[in-house]
C-alpha cells in the first residue's frame, strides 16, 4: 500500500509526495536503531515526515537536521545537546558529554530522530556513531532514528549491538504503482508502460522520478528522460569530492563495468570510490562468470554520459576509447564499435568494422545497424563499410527465426584474401558486400548470400573495369544456389553472359578455381556421368581454408557413391584429417564431419557412422545426417521423429529437405506404414524434380525406391541409369516386407543363436542387432528366432533368405 501525502506536510518541497506504508509501519515499530540510507532525493525525509505526522512514537520526539558544519564533531554534539535540553546545560564538561548523560539519565521513552546523518563527523576516529550506538545498547527507553545517504559505521557496528531496521535504497525506491499515483497528483498524464519505464530507467529513484513528472505536468507532452538532467546535474555537483565526481562520470560511459575497467578508467582510488557508490544504491550489480559487473540504470546512464559530455567532452572521448579498447580485448565487437562510434574516431571505426566484419554482419546485424546509424552522416559518407550497413545491410531481407540457429561463420578474411583490395583492385564497398555474402553463406544464410552477391554483382557491372568481380559475383551466386540445393537455379546462372562477357572467363586463374569448384558442386549432387571428371578437374588448393574443404568433402561425397567399405574407410580418414585445419564448430568443419558419417554410411559402416555422429552438433545443417543414422541402425521410429521436427526448423537447404523426407519415406516403409511412405516419398520427389537433387536417393536402396516409385515412369527414370544395380533382384513377399538391414541381420541369424554372435559377425552393436531383431519379429509377427526363422521360409519359400541384399 502507499500514502498519498497532501502539500502541507512537505513544506520543504512544496508538492505532493507518495510514501510506501510498508516503510511506515517499519519505523512505527521504534526499534532501537533505525538507519533510513539512500543517496540524495530516495525520500528519506518525507517519510520521516510521515511517519511523524501519521503515526507519531510513543513519549517525546526529538528531531535534529544536520547542516554541513556538523562535519566538525564538537558542533554535532552541540546541537544535539541544545536539542536535547532546550535552552543549553550548565553541567560541566563537553557538549558530547552533557549530551551522553542526558540520554543515559532518561527514563521515560524518546525517540530521537537525525536527519543528514552523514554530515556528522567527517574526519576518520571522530565520528558520533559508536557512542550512540553504546548509548542505545544500554538505554532501552531510547530509541534512535537517523537518515543518511552513505555506509556510516552506525550502520556496521549497530547491527553488531542492538536490533537494527535498515531502510536501504532497495527499499526505497519507487515502484510503477507509486509512480502512477504521483502522476495522478502532479496531473502529469502517463501513457501506457511509461511508468514501468521511468522505474527501470531510473532505477526508481523518487526525486528524479518526480522532476520528470513536475514537468509533465506543468508543460505537457511525452515523458523524455532529459527532463531529468537538470536535477542530476545538481546531484553531481553536490558530491564535492572530485573523484566520486570523476568516478561517476567516467563509469557512466560503457553499459557495465567490473572493478578492473573501474581502475583503468579512474586511477588511484577507483576501489574506495566504487564500494561508496555502490553502497548509495545507485549503481545494479550482478555476478557473471564468477565477476562482479556493476552498471547504472539505462536513463540515469544516459543522463550522466550528456552530463560529461557537456562539462568534459575531450575527457568523454578519451574515456570512450579506453572502453573500446578493453571491449576489444573481451571480445565485445558491438561495445567495441559502439564506444569507437561515440569518441568520433573514424579510423578506429573503420578497424573494427574491417577486423570484424563476419561476426558484425551476421551474429550482431541489428546492433550493427543500430549504432551505425548514430554516426554523423558525413563520418559514415566517408567509411565505406558504413556506407553498406547503412544502405545495404539494414535493407536486406531477414529470417528472424531462421537467424536463431546460426553458428560463427569462420575464416573470412582467409577464404576472401584474393578480393582484398591491395590483391585485387576492389574497390572497398565491393569487397565490403563479397565479404558479407560469403559470411552469410558460412552461417547457412542463403537469402542473405543471395542478396549481398546480387548488389556486389550489379555495383561490378557498373564499372567499366569490373567484368572479373562482376564473374566472381556470379559465381558466388552459382556457389550459394549449390549449396542451398537449387540445382537447377545454379546451372542457370553458370550460362549467364556477365561470366563470359568476351567469350571467355575474365579474371586470374583463381576465378577458374571458382568456377570448376561449383561445377563440381553441381555433378555431385546430381549423380551426373561426368561428376567424375568435375571432380579431378577441381585441383588442389593449397591454402587449408574452406574452399579447400569443400574440394576434400566433393572427392570424399563422390568417391562414396560409387566405393566399398575400403574405400568408405579411406575417405572418412581424410574428412576426419582435414577437420584439423579448420575452426570447430563452424560451417565447413560441420560439413566435413556430417560428410564422414555419410561415408562411412554409404560404405555400409554404420556403427563406425554412428560413434562418429555422437559428436556432430544437431543443427540445420546436420539434421539430415542425424536422421539418416537413425535410419540406417534400426532406430525407425527415432528417425521420424527426428526428420519431421527438422523440417520444422527454417533454413534448411533443398538437399537436407530432401534427404530427410527420403528418411520418413523408408522409416514409414519399414514400420510398415505405407501411405506415410508413399506420401514423404512423394514429397521428396518434387523436391528432386524442382531443384535437380539426385544424391539424396542413394537413401534408399534401389529395391524401396522402385517399389515407392509405384510404376510411375518420371519419377523412375529421376534415378540415373549408372547408379542402379548391375542385377536388379525382384522385391520378394520379405523383402517387401523388411529392409535390407533387417534382411541382413535375418541371414545372420540362421548361422549364430543370438543377437552376441551376430553382432560379432556382423561388426555392429549387440543394441544394433536388437534393435533390427525387435523390428523383424514385429513385422513377422512373432516373438522369437526359431518362429522368426520359420516364417521367413514361408514368406520366400526357403529355410531363410539368402543372396546378396539388395543396393
Amino acid at each position: 500500500m502507499t500514502t498519498a501525502v497532501p502539500t502541507d506536510l512537505r513544506q520543504r518541497r512544496g508538492q505532493a509526495v507518495v510514501v510506501n506504508d510498508a516503510l511506515v509501519d517499519l519505523l512505527a515499530e521504534q526499534a532501537p536503531l533505525t538507519v533510513v540510507r539512500g543517496p540524495r532525493g530516495y525520500g528519506k525525509t518525507t517519510l520521516l515526515d510521515t511517519w511523524l505526522q501519521s503515526r507519531r512514537p510513543t513519549g517525546q520526539v526529538v528531531r535534529l537536521a544536520l547542516t554541513p558544519q556538523c562535519r566538525d564533531v564538537e558542533r554535532f554534539w552541540f546541537l544535539l545537546e541544545e536539542a536535547l535540553t532546550g535552552d543549553g546545560s550548565t553541567e560541566p564538561g563537553t557538549s558530547r558529554s552533557r549530551a551522553l548523560a542526558h540520554l543515559a539519565r532518561r527514563t521515560a521513552p524518546l525517540t530521537v530522530v537525525i536527519d543528514d546523518f552523514h554530515r556528522a563527523g567527517s574526519a576518520p576516529g571522530a565520528e558520533p556513531d559508536e557512542d550512540l550506538v553504546e548509548l542505545v545498547r544500554r538505554n532501552d527507553q531510547v530509541s534512535l532514528v537517523v537518515a543518511t545517504r552513505t555506509v556510516r559505521p552506525i550502520e556496521t557496528t549497530g547491527s553488531l549491538s542492538v536490533d537494527l531496521v535498515l531502510l536501504c535504497p532497495e527499499k526505497l525506491r519507487m515502484r510503477p504503482d507509486q509512480v502512477r499515483q504521483l502522476a495522478a497528483l502532479l496531473g502529469a498524464d502517463l501513457g501506457a508502460g511509461e511508468a514501468d519505464r521511468l522505474v527501470e530507467g531510473f532505477g526508481g529513484w523518487p526525486a528524479v522520478i518526480r522532476s520528470v513528472l513536475t514537468r509533465l505536468g506543468t508543460t505537457g507532452g511525452t515523458v523524455t528522460p532529459e527532463v531529468a538532467d537538470d536535477y542530476l546535474g545538481s546531484v553531481w555537483n553536490d558530491l564535492r569530492d572530485p573523484a566520486l565526481q570523476e568516478f561517476v562520470l567516467r563509469t557512466a560511459v560503457p553499459e557495465t563495468f567490473d572493478a578492473e575497467l573501474a581502475e583503468a578508467l579512474v586511477r588511484g582510488a577507483a576501489l574506495h570510490v566504487l564500494r561508496e557508490v555502490r553502497a548509495s544504491g545507485l549503481l545494479r550489480e550482478e555476478l557473471r562468470n564468477g565477476r562482479h559487473v556493476f552498471s547504472y540504470p539505462p536513463l540515469m546512464r544516459e543522463a550522466l554520459v550528456r552530463l560529461f559530455a557537456e562539462n568534459q567532452p575531450d575527457e568523454l572521448r578519451r574515456t570512450h576509447t579506453i572502453v573500446m579498447d578493453r571491449a576489444l580485448r573481451g571480445g565485445d565487437v558491438v561495445a567495441a564499435l559502439r564506444h569507437a562510434v561515440a569518441a568520433g574516431d573514424l579510423a578506429s571505426v573503420e578497424r573494427v568494422l574491417r577486423e570484424y566484419w563476419d561476426d558484425l554482419v551476421t551474429a550482431h546485424r541489428d546492433a550493427l545497424v543500430e549504432v551505425i546509424r548514430t554516426m554523423p552522416a558525413g563520418d559514415a559518407a566517408r567509411c565505406p563499410r558504413a556506407r553498406v550497413v547503412v544502405e545495404e545491410v539494414a535493407r536486406a531481407p531477414v529470417d528472424a527465426r531462421a537467424l536463431e540457429l546460426r553458428w560463427p561463420a569462420g575464416d573470412l578474411r582467409g577464404i576472401t584474401a584474393e578480393l582484398a583490395p591491395e590483391r585485387a583492385g576492389t574497390d572497398e564497398t565491393t569487397y565490403a558486400l563479397m565479404q558479407w555474402g560469403v559470411a552469410a553463406l558460412l552461417t547457412g544464410d542463403f537469402p542473405t548470400a543471395h542478396y549481398a552477391f546480387g548488389r556486389a554483382r550489379t555495383r561490378s557491372q557498373q564499372d567499366p573495369y569490373g567484368a572479373p568481380l562482376a564473374a566472381l559475383a556470379t559465381l558466388a551466386i552459382v556457389g550459394t544456389h549449390a549449396v542451398a540445393g537449387d540445382l537447377d537455379l545454379a546451372s542457370a546462372w553458370l550460362d549467364d553472359p556477365s561470366l563470359r562477357p568476351d567469350g571467355r572467363l575474365p579474371g586470374d586463374e583463381s576465378l577458374h578455381a571458382w568456377e570448376r569448384l561449383v561445377t563440381a558442386m553441381i555433378a555431385v549432387d546430381r549423380l551426373a556421368p561426368e561428376a567424375a571428371a568435375a571432380v579431378g578437374a577441381m585441383g588442389e588448393r593449397a591454402r587449408r581454408d574452406e574452399m579447400w574443404a569443400c574440394t576434400v568433402l566433393l572427392e570424399a561425397s563422390h568417391a562414396a557413391v560409387s566405393g566399398g567399405a575400403v574405400e568408405a574407410t579411406r575417405w572418412a580418414a581424410r574428412l576426419r584429417a582435414a577437420r584439423h585445419y579448420l575452426p570447430r564448430g563452424r560451417f565447413a568443419e560441420m560439413s566435413l564431419q556430417a560428410a564422414e558419417v555419410d561415408v562411412l554410411l554409404a560404405g555400409g559402416l554404420d556403427e563406425q557412422a554412428r560413434y562418429v555422429a555422437r559428436t556432430l552438433p544437431r543443427n540445420t545443417l546436420t539434421f539430415d545426417t542425424h536422421a539418416h543414422v537413425a535410419f540406417r541402425v534400426g532406430n525407425h521410429r527415432e528417425a521420424v521423429l527426428t526428420a519431421r521436427d527438422a523440417l520444422r526448423q527454417p533454413g534448411l537447404s533443398r538437399r537436407a529437405s530432401m534427404r530427410l523426407r527420403l528418411v520418413l519415406a523408408g522409416a514409414h516403409d519399414a514400420l510398415g506404414e505405407p501411405a506415410a511412405a508413399v506420401a514423404a516419398f512423394t514429397e521428396a520427389i518434387r523436391v528432386a524434380q524442382a531443384s535437380g537433387q539426385r544424391r539424396p536417393l542413394l537413401v534408399l536402396d534401389h529395391g524401396t525406391f522402385v517399389a515407392l516409385a509405384a510404376g510411375d515412369r518420371a519419377t523412375l527414370a529421376l534415378w540415373p541409369q549408372h547408379h542402379r544395380p548391375v542385377r536388379e533382384r525382384p522385391r520378394t513377399a520379405l523383402g517387401t516386407l523388411l529392409t535390407p538391414r533387417e534382411q541382413e541381420v535375418l541371414r545372420a541369424l540362421r548361422h549364430h543363436s543370438g543377437p552376441v554372435p551376430v553382432a560379432e559377425a556382423m561388426g555392429v552393436s549387440v543394441n544394433t542387432v536388437k534393435s533390427h531383431l525387435r523390428s523383424v519379429y514385429a513385422k513377422l509377427g512373432v516373438t522369437n528366432r526359431t518362429a522368426a526363422l520359420g516364417r521367413a521360409a514361408e514368406l520366400d519359400g526357403a529355410a531363410a533368405p539368402t543372396g546378396d541384399p539388395e543396393g
